[in-house]
């Protein structure tokens, strides 16, 4: 302990929040990685789709561009492969510059979510549930 009973206090509020943070959000994110390995299986099975859809007049707008400028698209699914350490050696296509840019986006908005899926394809791939 040290001379400054404040200091105590808060180190001890401080480790005692942490592991109860910890093992609240365990139980959170065990359970999302759960569900996700669950609708894996059925995509896999032919149960759920594969698809993704969004109703967003601007990105419609730009995609269609792109396509209209192939140069472009290959601009920005190059940048997305880069930016999420992937590599390719085809021209990147509609479908892998949404996909990339999707990815990208959950992963800087909830990179903890993107740990948990990470671990439930890796589950999935492995052994399921």
């Amino acid at each position: 302990m040290s001379d400054d009973p404040d200091l105590d206090q808060l180190r001890e509020a401080t480790d005692h929040g942490d592991r109860l943070d910890e093992a609240a959000g365990a139980d959170v994110y065990e359970d999302l990685r759960e569900s996700m390995v669950e609708y894996l299986e059925e995509i896999d099975e032919g149960g759920r789709q594969k698809t993704v859809s969004v109703w967003d007049g601007d990105i419609a707008a730009r995609m269609a561009a792109l396509e209209d400028h192939p140069e472009h698209l290959q601009a920005y699914g190059e940048a997305l492969r880069e930016e999420l350490d992937l590599g390719g050696t085809e021209p990147p296509d509609r479908s892998e510059v949404l996909r990339l840019a999707l990815r990208l986006g959950l992963r800087e908005a909830a990179p903890d979510n993107m740990e948990t899926a990470r671990k439930a394809k890796q589950d999935h791939a492995t052994h399921g549930l």
